[in-house]
């Protein structure tokens, strides 16, 4: 397995990155994580763990309207418990307690049906 060298139309050439661009990337706030680490900590992520970044989000934003611009992870999450409450027994479990958790919230079920309204 390579680590810095790739091939490169048949060719073998090192490739690494200066210490320069990391220091520059460093100032920009980049995060130096893998990010199949970050999905698969988030593909775990309690119920209880989403309904406290929900909450987050709602005091930072005003709303729980969560688009994949703003928080990809979180907005898959809002779109698969939506699918879950449409579609019972093919996945995620959405119970009456998570229901009014989310309601509580102030969770748009029907964001679609919301965006035509405001428009």
């Amino acid at each position: 397995m390579q680590t810095r060298d790739q091939l490169v139309a048949g060719q073998e050439q090192e490739r690494f990155i200066t210490e320069d661009k990391i220091k520059a990337l460093d100032e920009l706030g980049f995060t130096w994580e893998d990010k199949r680490e970050s999905v698969w900590r988030d593909k775990n992520k309690s119920f209880e763990g989403r309904i406290e970044e929900l909450k987050a989000f709602k005091e930072k934003h005003g709303h729980v309207r969560v688009i994949g611009k703003e928080d990809q992870n979180l907005a898959l999450f809002c779109g698969n418990i939506r699918y879950a409450r449409r579609n019972p027994g093919t996945g995620m479990t959405i119970t009456e307690d998570r229901i009014k958790a989310l309601d509580e919230l102030g969770f748009d079920w029907h964001p679609q049906e919301t965006k035509k309204k405001i428009a």
